[in-house]
């Protein structure tokens, strides 16, 4: 059957909420798009789990925090609520006590702190190559800064437990320049570690993939599941976009789509070498998110028990529950490389090994839920893990920041472009607006910029 020819204006590759804010700007500006997604459903990183009374589960991305303002707005006019995230029972290292640590364990944290957040507050989150001594810390592992800079076998393991919760990767497999330059971009180490809330202090009602379900109504027939995009062919007068099922011919692109994945897309012509280059060392992390649901918070009035790290196969547990604590919930999250050896397990048998160590932290209780279901993001066919993309040593000098910058008539969204915010949702819909602008104006068109 041979593919359906479509003519629009703009065509976006993804309907993640970076694509998905694209195509809205877009129409509300009397620009035709078409919206092009590989899986048969919306929301890329966003995926919620609804149990049968309607309670949503956020399997991918569920925070938001008080400083992230064009998500608020966008929750708020779409209808949605907010509530606050229960901190009780948190397991991470944020709940470390640091009183109960000896004066010079205290000491050598505050002073290890200090340093990253004056690194951080260097960073030119714009252009980080531009960042002093960039080039030496871009080429230096967070593994190899930390051993130079952390005496403690105690406080290392406590920062390993931070930088799998935050990243889902070991601290040997990134660029010391690509942590700073993340934790600038997403509001300083303060924000990061949780201290006060930071960037996860409200979860949405009905669940965060709910915002690019409502996006996407609005787009009516002009999105199309189940249609991957195979090749991309642009000129000075256009593009082609041809993929399962449907051809389209516009005179922009918008590929928004996690640049691991964006480099799997044929383009004719070819993409600078070095971009290309780029996509293919950008690499996603790897998680698995699991809940367990119970009876009863019993977490909420207990002491947690100290547990060795090395001992866990997960970093970060923590309240999960409902907004109207129908479902009392725990989720723990495996990272970098136990969730890939997780990942080959047996799903019973991973079961299993989490609920045991929910108990070694929260009691025996944590072995009985009425409820277990996990999501492993390695196994998304056109994500291939989460949260986000990374950089080895070595790729943040060598362009960078040419991620969001348009080829010809081709641009680029997702989160990974955005100045700030990257890898939340906050940056996927400032990189949605920053490309539906470029659009607008290459188009011709009066905008009204946002950003």
């Amino acid at each position: 059957m041979p593919s359906q020819e479509i003519t629009t204006d703009a065509v976006i590759i993804g309907a993640g909420i970076s694509g998905l804010i694209a195509a809205h700007k877009l129409l509300e500006a009397g620009v035709e798009v078409v919206v092009l997604e590989a899986a048969p459903r919306v929301g890329g990183r966003l995926l919620t789990k609804v149990l049968s009374d309607g309670t949503a589960f956020d399997l991918g991305g569920q925070w938001l925090g008080p400083e992230m303002w064009r998500v608020t707005n966008l929750v708020r006019d779409l209808g949605l609520a907010t509530f606050a995230q229960n901190e009780t029972g948190r397991m991470d290292l944020s709940a470390q006590p640091l009183s109960s640590m000896d004066q010079l364990t205290q000491a050598e944290w505050a002073w290890y702190t200090a340093k990253i957040s004056w690194l951080v507050d260097q960073v030119n989150v714009e252009r980080p190559a531009e960042t002093p001594n960039a080039s030496e810390l871009d080429v230096m592992s967070v593994e190899e800064w930390k051993r130079q800079n952390l005496e403690s076998e105690y406080l290392r393991h406590l920062f390993d437990q931070l930088i799998r919760t935050e990243y889902t990767i070991e601290p040997k497999d990134f660029s010391m320049l690509f942590l700073l330059y993340s934790v600038r971009s997403a509001g300083g180490f303060e924000d990061l570690i949780d201290l006060d809330g930071g960037n996860h202090t409200m979860r949405l009602t009905e669940g965060m993939q709910t915002i690019c379900t409502k996006l996407a109504e609005k787009l009516g027939d002009r999105l199309h599941l189940d249609s991957q995009a195979y090749e991309l062919e642009h000129s000075e007068t256009g593009v082609r976009v041809i993929s399962e099922g449907f051809n389209v011919n516009a005179k922009h692109a918008i590929v928004a789509i996690p640049p691991n994945q964006a480099q799997r897309i044929d383009f004719d012509p070819v993409l600078p070498r070095r971009r290309m280059k780029l996509m293919q060392r950008l690499e996603m992390g790897s998680v698995i998110k699991c809940f367990a649901i119970y009876d009863r918070p019993f977490w909420r009035t207990q002491t947690l028990k100290a547990v060795d790290p090395d001992n866990l196969i997960f970093d970060h547990a923590m309240d999960a529950s409902s907004f109207d604590d129908k479902h009392p919930a725990l989720v723990a999250f495996i990272g970098g490389d136990d969730a890939v050896f997780w990942s080959d397990r047996p799903a019973g048998t991973r079961r299993r090994a989490v609920l045991e160590n929910l108990a070694m932290i929260y009691g025996d209780e944590a072995l009985y839920p009425r409820d277990y279901f996990d999501h492993d993001w390695m196994t998304e066919p056109f994500i291939g893990g989460g949260y986000q993309c990374y950089a080895p040593p070595g790729v943040m000098t060598n362009g960078f920041e040419e991620l969001r910058e348009p080829i010809g008539r081709i641009h680029f969204a997702g989160t990974e472009t955005a100045v700030w915010y990257y890898g939340y949702v906050e940056g996927a819909i400032e990189a949605g607006e920053r490309s539906a602008l470029e659009v607008q104006k290459a188009l011709g068109k009066e905008v009204k910029e946002e950003i």
